[in-house]
């Protein structure tokens, strides 16, 4: 019965990640389930010898820790959180299909407008250069699509040369000093799962941020939060 129920989780945990990578993008955040779910699949099947209970131990302990640090990177999205006073609104670039913002940037653009409509006097930089197989820049989709959303375009800033988080911030940076001094406060929009590390970001570009976050949707859960787990530790050790 063991032997048939992690068999079973193992093959859905693959079949489940090679779906995302078709229809999605395939990256490390979607490998590492993978690998889990092979492990799983074959756990039963391998003949136990000292080596490999060693093995099965060090991976159990490592599951479990990499599992600790998802719930980690997911509380602390919920901390910092925005008051509605803020001067300035960053929302952070993401993947484009072609022209049309993916999903991610689609659910943190509707955080922008619901933003809005409770501090209409934010700035809003919308923050993202142009990447492969993508038709414009992330900026340039995001204005679009706020501006469609009914947000007053005089309102919305395009930074378009940024191509990560930490460019994201120098940037927009830049672009809020001059336009607001030196004193004044933040909000960076992104996704959950991308959330903390964000905000360690922005400390570290100088930026008196806080956080409104959108979700992350069901199906990039797993896939996303993995791949965030190595990034944070990454800015951890690397400060970027």
């Amino acid at each position: 019965m063991k032997k048939a129920v992690m068999t079973t989780i193992g093959i859905f945990i693959v079949i489940l990640m090679l779906i995302f990578a078709f229809t999605n993008n395939f990256n490390v955040g979607v490998i590492i389930p993978m690998v889990f779910g092979v492990v799983i699949a074959l756990w039963c099947y391998v003949p136990d010898n000292n080596i490999v209970k060693v093995l099965k131990r060090v991976f159990a302990v490592g599951s479990a820790v990499f599992i600790i640090f998802m719930v980690f990177i997911g509380v602390m999205a919920q901390t910092n959180v925005a008051e509605f006073n803020e001067d300035a609104v960053i929302v952070l670039g993401c993947g484009l299909h072609g022209s049309i913002p993916s999903k991610n940037l689609a659910d943190r653009l509707e955080k922008a407008v619901e933003y809005s409509e409770k501090n209409e006097n934010a700035i809003i930089v919308v923050s993202g250069g142009q990447g492969p197989q993508e038709d414009c820049t992330e900026a340039e989709a995001m204005y679009k699509y706020l501006v469609n959303k009914g947000i007053d375009k005089n309102k919305i800033i395009m930074e378009d040369r940024a191509t990560s988080t930490n460019e994201n911030y120098r940037y927009s940076k830049e672009i809020l000093d001059g336009l607001l001094g030196e004193n004044y406060k933040t909000v960076y929009i992104t996704n959950s799962f991308h959330s903390y590390r964000a905000g360690k970001l922005a400390e570290l570009n100088g930026i008196d941020a806080r956080a409104y976050s959108a979700g992350t949707s069901i199906p990039s859960l797993i896939p996303n939060y993995c791949r965030e787990v190595l990034a944070v530790i990454q800015l951890w050790i690397f400060n970027k």
